[in-house]
């Protein structure tokens, strides 16, 4: 659906629109969340954020503004989740870390790179799919990849390196998406 039907749409009320938004930004703002908080506090706040954006719905035009409220909403969240986690542990051990902001900036590109990662490693073939995520996202050897996938490890080892030669391909046009993914390679 077109973006101006969407956020109409969205802007209404209707609850399929919002479902669409929903999905196009949850990982990623749980991904930046996750950064700066527990993953279990992540999810809370991520939740709230979009509670927030659903009360809000009608000071919203387009995506781009839908987007930077969630992360903004996040952020803040997180920053103060993590502050008042900081001073329930300053009464336990009497040190208080700040909140680096380039660890935030880190943490949001960090997110954003992981969902286009994500999303090229969806277009793979489903065989593909499966050695990869096995082999980079869950750390198996090719052995046990090979194993658990019931095939011989010269197969594991073909259709990681066709992989990545597709996944360069797919991500040549977002350079840092290809940085990290060469990093999980090597």
């Amino acid at each position: 659906m077109p973006e101006t039907i969407s956020m109409s749409a969205f802007q209404n009320g209707n609850k399929e629109a919002f479902n669409h938004v929903f999905n196009m930004f949850y990982k990623r703002i749980c991904y930046f969340a996750a950064g700066i908080v527990n993953e279990d506090c992540a999810e809370d706040i991520v939740q709230d954020a979009f509670i927030k954006l659903w009360e809000r719905r009608h000071s919203f035009n387009n995506l781009n503004a839908i987007k930077a409220f969630l992360y903004l909403t996040t952020k803040n969240s997180c920053i103060n989740t993590y502050k008042h986690q900081k001073i329930v542990d300053k009464f336990e051990s009497d040190q208080v870390e700040e909140i680096d902001e380039t660890n935030i900036i880190y943490h949001l590109i960090e997110a954003e790179v992981l969902e286009e990662v994500q999303q090229a490693v969806q277009q793979l073939p489903q065989s593909y799919r499966k050695v990869i995520y096995l082999s980079y996202f869950q750390g198996l050897s090719n052995q046990e990849t090979a194993d658990y996938l019931n095939v011989s490890i010269n197969t594991v080892k073909t259709q990681k390196v066709r992989s990545l030669r597709i996944l360069r391909e797919i991500l040549k046009h977002s350079p840092t998406a290809l940085v990290l993914l060469m990093s999980k390679v090597l």
